[in-house]
């Protein structure tokens, strides 16, 4: 008998499974052979149609601005009082510029056009003279080729002033404000030549309880 004790087998201790960690798998890597790219997937290509769309109707829609604004129609506002009342401060016009291509200025239209003696102001009147037409004006009285003018239900404010006789050129128009006592016109700077003309005023679209498309009275002068 030997005298050394006596061992008995043990079990291997093992951690718990929940404490086993595992190194973990390297990701994946796709190689692409050289000079080769990936088709786009379809969502790829959905995007980029929509930005695509996107910015051809972001063009679209700046050209059509621009070609309306230069051949259809333009905003401005009034300044002033020389238009009092058919035009009064703050309103918002919409004008026509293509109603002078396709017709000719008519005695009483209400035009916008550049200012002659400084084209980078423009000033709104209505048409009282026409090219060849003779103007004189007796004690506020307009009269054109001697015969009076029809009554201008349209002005308020009217004058005792006398003025003339001028004839007009063959692209000369004689503009005049509403507002007779407050206007500066034909009256003090001449007459308009036809290339200043913008267009027609055609609409009051602001502030909204004066929302009203412009009146341009007949005014054809009686045999």
């Amino acid at each position: 008998m030997s005298d050394l004790p006596d061992f008995e087998p043990q079990e291997a201790m093992t951690a718990p499974d929940s404490a086993i960690e595992e190194m973990p798998e390297p990701p994946s890597v796709r190689v692409v052979p050289a000079g080769h790219i990936p088709h786009p997937s379809a969502a790829q290509k959905e995007s980029a149609s929509v930005i695509w769309e996107t910015l051809q109707t972001l063009v679209l829609a700046g050209l059509l601005i621009i070609f309306f604004r230069a051949f259809i129609f333009q905003n401005f506002v009034v300044e002033g009082s020389s238009m009092y009342p058919t035009l009064m401060q703050g309103d918002r016009l919409i004008v026509s510029r293509i109603s002078y291509i396709f017709g000719e200025p008519d005695r009483g239209d209400i035009i916008v056009f550049q200012y002659p003696f400084g084209p980078e102001r423009d000033f709104v009147k209505r048409i009282i003279g026409l090219p060849g037409e003779t103007i004189a004006i007796q004690n506020g009285q307009v009269f054109i080729d001697g015969k009076p003018l029809p009554p201008e239900t349209y002005v308020q404010n009217h004058s005792s002033e006398q003025y003339g006789p001028v004839t007009l050129g063959k692209d000369e128009f004689f503009v005049m404000g509403d507002n007779r006592t407050g206007s500066s016109d034909s009256r003090s700077w001449g007459p308009l030549q036809g290339h200043f003309i913008i267009g027609k005023a055609w609409l009051i679209y602001y502030p909204f309880n004066r929302f009203t498309f412009i009146h341009h009275p007949d005014l054809d002068i009686q045999p």
